[in-house]
């Protein structure tokens, strides 16, 4: 754990009077700007410190990363937060049962593809791929997690053999952008002479016959990554091939439905960060998370006695870079007492839209009224909250959050 810093919680009051409407708050028509409390990293030099609040950046151990709506390909080495890598390993499924492949069938070509919807990092840099076949199944009613890699004695480590020729990894800005990868002739083979064995029947008796695809990169030294769509339009996985009376067929398999996937990370120890203590920070792909912890809530909450507590809000704002783009969205959740993370009652109560967490001029703001009340007057709430990547299997974007800008600001009123 790194700890970042210390930030004092300072009451600020401003002797020039004004009202602000906020649309927000319900009952809360006229709110002088007196009625406020604000929470800031920096004391600006005041001494009116009722508290402090300190941040932390962790590893994420691991996420949950099967059955994903994207597939994470490529490597991206960060400056900031160092190697970051995403490989993935799949099913095939076949699209009809009962084949009949007829007399003598050989194969011509295996063609692998996949439509992509979109890229992180420099495009241009994506120039390298490795596919191997994995003795090992995965199970569609199984859980995954990104770690499975670094964790399963049962991978592919045993089976070394790029079955890649080739591929072609057409324009971000074509109409359908496209990875297309030549395999080897002899793994369509291996699936063809199954059809001698009456194991292309239907599917679950191909699947508990055929293992997976690992799919990913052998350099470290690139700065691309590219997220497949396994549902998309030209995602197939297809054997082209010739019987003793036809010359012209195909053997056709879907990416998607009923096949097992799961997206694998790379391990980031928090010794990968180049690490400055203005900046907390949150990355995805089962990269880092920020960690804040309110202390001495009980002056606050003396504070405010006898007062209504209107609105509430915590903001964060970033450090950008056009290289690295931050996260859309961010998560905030809090901490219970077994370590688990929950939703706030604020998201689950209010909604998403009302929560906030959308990055909106370089900065994300969350409402946290209903948590701040529970949290000064419910002894059971842990004072942890964490920001978290949203989407952080399916994307690969980092965020640097600025430690000098953070702010919690609470709106109330006198009784």
């Amino acid at each position: 754990m790194i700890k970042i810093r210390d930030i004092s919680i300072l009451v600020l009051i401003s002797f020039l009077m004004f009202s602000c409407k906020d649309t927000d708050v319900v009952g809360l028509e006229v709110q002088p700007s007196s009625d406020r409390i604000e929470i800031l990293s920096d004391s600006f030099g005041q001494n009116d410190t009722l508290s402090s609040f300190t941040l932390f950046t962790e590893s994420v151990d691991s996420l949950r990363s099967d059955e994903t709506s994207s597939l994470i390909l490529g490597t991206i080495n960060d400056p900031v937060f160092g190697l970051n890598s995403g490989r993935f390993q799949t099913q095939i499924s076949l699209s009809e049962s009962n084949i009949d492949l007829g007399n003598n069938p050989i194969v011509d070509s295996v063609v692998f593809s996949y439509s992509y919807s979109g890229y992180y990092g420099d495009f241009s840099s994506f120039h390298d791929i490795n596919v191997t076949y994995c003795q090992s199944k995965i199970y569609k009613d199984s859980i995954y997690y990104s770690n499975h890699w670094s964790t399963s004695s049962d991978f592919c480590e045993s089976s070394t053999i790029d079955l890649l020729n080739s591929f072609t990894l057409s324009s971000d800005t074509s109409s359908n952008p496209t990875l297309k990868m030549i395999l080897d002739n002899s793994i369509g083979q291996q699936i063809i002479d199954m059809g001698n064995d009456g194991l292309l029947l239907d599917n679950e008796i191909f699947q508990e016959n055929f293992g997976s695809f690992l799919i990913g990169q052998s350099s470290t030294m690139l700065n691309s990554i590219i997220y497949l769509n396994p549902s998309g339009s030209n995602s197939s996985f297809s054997i082209y091939y010739h019987n003793d009376s036809n010359d012209s067929l195909s053997l056709d398999f879907l990416l998607d439905g009923e096949t097992a996937r799961i997206n694998l990370f790379n391990d980031k120890p928090l010794t990968s960060l180049s690490v400055n203590t203005d900046f907390s920070y949150v990355q995805s792909m089962a990269g880092f998370k920020s960690k804040l912890v309110l202390q001495n809530t009980h002056l606050l909450a003396n504070a405010l006695e006898g007062k209504a507590i209107n609105k509430v809000t915590l903001s964060f704002d970033i450090e950008n870079d056009e290289n690295y783009p931050a996260h859309e969205n961010l998560s905030l959740v809090r901490v219970d007492s077994a370590g688990n993370n929950i939703f706030l009652s604020d998201y689950i109560t209010e909604g998403i839209t009302h929560f906030g967490g959308a990055l909106d001029d370089d900065q994300y703001t969350f409402n946290i009224t209903r948590y701040f009340y529970n949290l000064l007057y419910d002894p059971t709430f842990t004072e942890d909250l964490y920001l978290l990547s949203s989407g952080g299997a399916i994307n690969a974007n980092r965020t640097l959050i600025n430690n000098n800008s953070v702010m919690i600001t609470i709106l109330y009123s006198e009784l």
